[in-house]
C-alpha cells in the first residue's frame, strides 16, 4: 500500500511539473492533474483504511 501511495504521488508530482513547462510537448491539461490527484487522494485513503 506503502508503494502505490508513493507511485501516486510521484506521478503527480511529475504532472504538476509538466503542468508549467514552457516545452509544448510536456504539457498536461488539468483533467490530468486532477486524475492522478484523485488517484493518490484514493491510495492514502486505502491506506488509512488499512492502518
Amino acid at each position: 500500500m506503502i508503494q502505490e501511495v508513493l507511485t501516486c504521488f510521484d506521478a503527480y508530482a511529475r504532472i504538476r511539473s509538466a503542468r508549467g513547462s514552457v516545452l509544448g510537448a510536456s504539457r498536461v491539461g488539468p483533467r490530468e492533474e486532477e486524475r492522478a490527484f484523485n488517484d493518490l487522494q484514493q491510495a492514502i485513503a486505502r491506506l488509512r483504511t488499512i492502518s
